[in-house]
Order: structure tokens, then C-alpha cells, then sequence
């Protein structure tokens, strides 16, 4: 009689498991049917002019369009041929936009929505044959070489062997982890501390990412431009490891690992900033997929959102350093 009770509680038990286990079971299945929807579910517009190339580049634009002439002018001036270049706007359609990517042959995209995970997610998904994604926002200033130099840097970790990359990033100076390397480069570190009173490796919660001043006193250390890019280029080649979140203004990752962590987490709300930034390192971490940047390979950040009316204040003043110097015997400038 008592081997028949305990037989029984133990079936009991058993099957309360069993329907626990397939509670659980349905609840994570119906979460990930959830995520998948809000990533790569959203109205858009896709205006398609891709090659089909196997390497993309995304440029989120839309709301500093006072940098265009600079930051875009160089992205037509140096991306190579073959890469696919896709213009999106989050939440906006912007029609200089449209027609700026009409006249250079690129892709447009926009979404009613302003999630900026969503829109970049529909991009890549968008472009099938895309291996390799380059991701730049409208803000970042980059120089000669910079598609080929930072694929060359990708590919030299992952065959070293020491580090599988997440993705990877140049040296750029308003940056909370990238900046002291930049500082070192010129050898202004010493200088920088002095003046701001610390030098630390950090996101957010230091000068570098909230001060004005901090940001206007790095850019000057960052001019003429193309000069120090050049400079910086001309050095051995070298990176380090963020051991923080990184800001992701600049990167270049595979699709494989897009793929893998289920694209950009796409938030419920709107205009809600960072989440890509927060998750992609955090899937990084997780995954042990390394966040790198390359040292020998510099591009400038106009600035984070505390220290953007200081910037924007400043600009006229270093304008004509970030002008594209066309070469010919009159060296104009292309802005």
C-alpha cells in the first residue's frame, strides 16, 4: 500500500515536471517568435540600387544634416567601388537624402518608426549577399583607406587566433575607451590630464563623453584631419580589446554574427538610443566575440549628445580642416 502511494507521488511529481518543462518550453519559444517580429517587422521604403556585393556599408542619417557636406562627402569620396553603400533614415524620410544617394548610385531606406535598430536590421536583411556589414552613423569623419584598412585589421585578429572579433572599430578621439590611445598616438595624454584633471577608459561618466570643452580640446588635437590620419596610418599596426561598452558609431562586423544574435534588439519604444549600442556588447561579451579596435587606424567622432551645442558652436572655427582637400595644382578645397 505505502510502495503504491509513493508510485503514485512520484508520476504526480513527473508529470507536474513535464508540464513545467513544456510551460518553459512554449513561453521561450513565444518570446523569441516575439523579438523576431519587433527586429524585422516595420514600414518602410527601400529604394534599391545594391550590386548584390558581399560587402555593405550602412550610414544612419537623418538629423545632422549640417555635417553631410563633411561626413558624406568623404564616405563618396573613399568608399571603394564594389561596396554596397544603403543611406537610412530612422522615423524621417529626408528628400537631400534621397536624392544624395540617387546621385551617387546608393540605396535609401526609411521607416516610419524612429527605431534605429529596426532600420538597420531591414537593411542588412535586405541586402542577402552582404558577408561583410560596415556601419557608419552621420557624425563620423573618416579618412583614405578606411573601408580596406579596417578589414585588413579584422581579418588580422581573427586569423592570429587569440580572439574571436565581435566587431571592429578605428581609433577615434571623442571616444570613451579609444581616445586615451589616440592621445597616447600624439603624445598629448599627459597634456589631456592635466587640463581635465583624469585620464580613464570608460563609456560614460567621464569628461570625454560629457564635457564640451573635453570634446573641442580633442578635435583640435585632431587637425588638420587628413594629415594626422595619414600619420596615424604610417604607424605599425596595433589593437586592443574594449574591455567596456563601446560606442558604435564605426564598426565593421560578419553577417554571420548578426545572425547569430538575432539581429539589433529593436526596442518597443521610439527614439530610444543606445539599445543597439548596449546589446550588441553585451551579446559580445556573452558570446566571447571581442570587441577590437584597430590603433592604426584613426576617424573622428563629432561628439556625444552632452557636448553637441559646444560642438556645433566650435565647427566654424575648424570647418576648413575637415574639408576634403582636392588634389590638383590648386588644392581646393571640397566641402
Amino acid at each position: 500500500m505505502a510502495d503504491s502511494f509513493i508510485v503514485r507521488l512520484k508520476r504526480l511529481l513527473n508529470h507536474r515536471d513535464w508540464y513545467l518543462w513544456l510551460l518553459i518550453t512554449a513561453g521561450l519559444k513565444l518570446n523569441k517568435f516575439c523579438v523576431q517580429r519587433l527586429n524585422f517587422n516595420g514600414s518602410h521604403t527601400f529604394i534599391d540600387r545594391s550590386k548584390g556585393s558581399d560587402r555593405l556599408l550602412i550610414v544612419l542619417a537623418g538629423y545632422k544634416s549640417f555635417l553631410w557636406p563633411l561626413t558624406l562627402t568623404r564616405i563618396a569620396k573613399f568608399v571603394p567601388s564594389d561596396v554596397d553603400v544603403c543611406i537610412l533614415s530612422s522615423g524621417l524620410y529626408s528628400e537631400p537624402l534621397d536624392k544624395m544617394a540617387a546621385n551617387y548610385g546608393w540605396s535609401y531606406l526609411y521607416t516610419k518608426l524612429n527605431k534605429v535598430s529596426l532600420v538597420q536590421n531591414l537593411a542588412i536583411l535586405r541586402h542577402q549577399k552582404a558577408k561583410w556589414i560596415y556601419k557608419l552613423d552621420e557624425d563620423i569623419f573618416i579618412s583614405e583607406n578606411f573601408f580596406e584598412k579596417l578589414l585588413e585589421g579584422y581579418l588580422y585578429v581573427r586569423n592570429e587566433g587569440l580572439y574571436n572579433p565581435g566587431f571592429c572599430s578605428p581609433m577615434l578621439n571623442v571616444n570613451g575607451y579609444s581616445y586615451i590611445s589616440f592621445l597616447k598616438s600624439i603624445n598629448a595624454d599627459d597634456e589631456y590630464k592635466a587640463k581635465f584633471g583624469e585620464l580613464k577608459h570608460a563609456a560614460r561618466d567621464i569628461k570625454a563623453f560629457d564635457d564640451g570643452e573635453a570634446a573641442k580640446w580633442l578635435w583640435a588635437k585632431s587637425l588638420p584631419f587628413d594629415d594626422l590620419a595619414q600619420y596615424i596610418a604610417s604607424q605599425p599596426f596595433k589593437y586592443s580589446a574594449s574591455p567596456h561598452r563601446f560606442s558604435i558609431g564605426a564598426l565593421l562586423f560578419e553577417r554571420e554574427f548578426w545572425e547569430a544574435i538575432g539581429g539589433f534588439r529593436v526596442s518597443l519604444k521610439e527614439g530610444c538610443l543606445g539599445i543597439d549600442e548596449g546589446y550588441l556588447c553585451q551579446d559580445c561579451i556573452e558570446m566571447s566575440r571581442v570587441m577590437i579596435v584597430i590603433h592604426n587606424l584613426f576617424a573622428g567622432h563629432f561628439s556625444f549628445g552632452p557636448q553637441s551645442a559646444a560642438m556645433k558652436e566650435y565647427l566654424p572655427e575648424i570647418y576648413s580642416q575637415l574639408c576634403l582637400k582636392e588634389i590638383s595644382h590648386e588644392s581646393k578645397l571640397v566641402c
